[in-house]
């Protein structure tokens, strides 16, 4: 389970962070941005991403990560910042490649569009590659309340789902703010090399949890037209009557409200975020509220019942075509709800993904 190459230098995993810049060399990358000053790869086997300086941040592509020298990847320092790790089967070759970033300026306005901001290579990287997995983090709530942490966790996953164009699991999330990460087997650790290897090496559950992580590959999502169609055209007579006289003007709030949430649902719907989905559609069946504001309640309020109608056929269209992606549910169980944890990943038998 655990690499030779890895045991071979654990004993230097502790000198990590000390040569940044110090004889840089990258073999197996196809792109990466930033300075050689931002990148460690003196230490055999490992590259770290320094994101402490000033500037968008560094991040870079691995190619062939499963037949090349590289076994973890690792940054420190992400308060303010993300993590992100991307696992994908590239289109062209068929070799599963590795996306590594600390991006200092993720939630920039077109961030996406900047070539010297890794946030860039991120969604050429969901382009180009199939079989996709997103982990991502950073600590939310260094400063923050658990209230406000958890707002700016929710607000973070759904612009890294629109910018990358792909469902960012929320469950697939790691707060902290050292991230090392283990590409040959797709799993993110809490901490610095020496000691998120150590807990690896002692961690008994490993071999599920690699199974519960291979489950979740993600193909590309493609959202029905005519559901984009029925939600646009409902948003359209929303706003539309903002303007008409007279109307009345106690539904002003409650119409305010349903916008913001369609607004939402289309953004999400359109790159297949199945937890913004989800989110909604919950609510609408429990006529409750999605907002924090109880009165949140009344989105879902109307004889046609339009807006219910459209978060619940949307979220059920996601679960269809997400449930049939990767292995056992792609991460979904039966309910439709996410399997927030390895411990409730149940395999089929006859997967290969089934841990011995």
């Amino acid at each position: 389970m655990f690499s030779k190459e890895l045991e071979s230098v654990k004993s230097k995993l502790n000198g990590c962070g000390h040569h940044w810049g110090t004889d840089f060399h990258l073999s197996g990358t196809t792109a990466y941005v930033g300075q050689d000053t931002w990148y460690e790869t003196q230490i055999p086997y490992l590259v770290g991403l320094n994101g402490n300086n000033p500037g968008p941040g560094p991040g870079l592509i691995l190619e062939d990560v499963e037949n090349k020298d590289i076994h973890m990847t690792w940054t420190p320092g992400l308060t303010g910042c993300m993590g992100l790790a991307i696992l994908g089967r590239n289109e062209k070759t068929g070799k599963i490649d590795l996306f590594f970033a600390h991006a200092r300026q993720y939630d920039q306005v077109n961030a996406t569009e900047d070539p010297k901001n890794p946030m860039f290579l991120a969604r050429n990287f969901v382009k180009s590659h199939g079989e996709i997995r997103v982990f991502w983090g950073t600590d939310f709530f260094h400063g923050h309340s658990l209230q406000e942490g958890q707002a700016k966790r929710q607000e973070a996953q759904r612009k890294l789902s629109t910018e990358l164009g792909c469902w960012v699991r929320n469950d697939d999330c790691i707060v902290t703010s050292d991230l090392t990460f283990f590409p040959k087997i797709g799993l993110p650790l809490v901490g610095s090399p020496a000691t998120a290897y150590k807990d690896l090496t002692q961690d008994r559950d490993l071999a599920a949890k690699i199974a519960f992580s291979e489950s979740k590959k993600l193909d590309k999502f493609t959202p029905d037209d005519k559901i984009v169609g029925k939600i646009q055209l409902h948003l359209v007579e929303l706003k539309e009557k903002r303007y008409t006289h007279p109307r009345l003007y106690h539904q002003d709030n409650t119409r305010e409200m349903k916008i913001t949430a369609l607004t939402q649902i289309l953004e999400a719907y359109k790159v297949g975020n199945y937890d913004v989905l989800r989110h909604y559609a919950r609510h609408a069946e429990n006529n409750t509220s999605p907002f924090a504001a109880p009165e949140g309640k009344d989105v879902w309020s109307s004889k046609k019942g339009t807006t219910k109608m459209l978060a619940q056929l949307a979220a059920r269209d996601i679960y269809q075509k997400i449930s049939v992606m990767g292995y056992d549910g792609c991460g979904l169980q039966k309910d439709m709800e996410p399997i927030s944890s390895y411990r409730f990943y149940k395999p089929n038998p006859k997967s290969e993904l089934s841990p011995t």
